[in-house]
C-alpha cells in the first residue's frame, strides 16, 4: 500500500507542477511594425518574419536582438531585455517594437549618436571655410600678422 501511495503522490506532485508551469509563460510575442512595412525582422541572427508587420515570440529569460532590415532602408537593432513583472515573473522590454526606417544618408532624429557626429561634422566644415576664407583675405594663408582680426580685441587702443 505505501508503493501505491509513493506512486500517487509523485503523480499528484507532478500534474501540480505542471499546472503551476503552464500557467506561468517562458515566452512573449512583440508586435513589430515598421513604417514603411514591408521590412524582414531577425532575431538573434535568425530570419523571423518576411514582411513587417508581424509578432516575433521570443524567451522571457534572455537578452534578445532585433535585426530590422529592408532594401534601400538601413538598418536597425533593436535589443530587448528581460525586466521583472509585476506579479512576479519576467517581461520583455520594448514589449511593442515601432520602427521608423531611413534611407541612407537620412537624418534620424532619435538616433543621437549620429546626429552628435552630423552636428560635429556639419560644425568642422563650417569653421574649415571660415578658417580658409580668413587666410584667402589675409594673403598669407595663416591669418596671422595680417593687420586683420575678428576678435573683440580688434577694437583700436584709447
Amino acid at each position: 500500500m505505501s508503493r501505491s501511495f509513493s506512486i500517487s503522490a509523485i503523480l499528484a506532485a507532478g500534474a501540480l507542477c505542471a499546472a503551476l508551469l503552464g500557467g506561468c509563460a517562458t515566452t512573449q510575442k512583440i508586435p513589430v511594425s515598421t513604417d514603411p512595412s514591408g521590412a524582414a525582422v531577425y532575431l538573434d541572427g535568425v530570419q523571423v518574419c518576411t514582411s513587417t508587420p508581424c509578432s516575433v515570440e521570443m524567451s522571457t529569460d534572455q537578452n534578445h536582438l532585433l535585426t530590422i532590415l529592408m532594401t534601400g532602408y538601413g538598418q536597425k537593432d533593436i535589443p530587448v531585455r528581460p525586466t521583472s513583472a509585476s506579479g512576479g515573473g519576467q517581461a520583455l522590454t520594448p514589449g511593442i517594437v515601432t520602427v521608423r526606417m531611413y534611407k541612407p544618408g537620412e537624418l534620424d532624429v532619435r538616433d543621437t549618436d549620429r546626429v552628435v557626429d552630423t552636428a560635429v561634422g556639419l560644425g568642422m566644415g563650417v569653421l574649415k571655410r571660415v578658417l580658409e576664407d580668413a587666410a584667402k583675405n589675409s594673403g598669407q594663408g595663416s591669418g596671422h600678422g595680417s593687420g586683420q582680426n575678428l576678435g573683440p580685441e580688434a577694437a583700436p587702443d584709447k
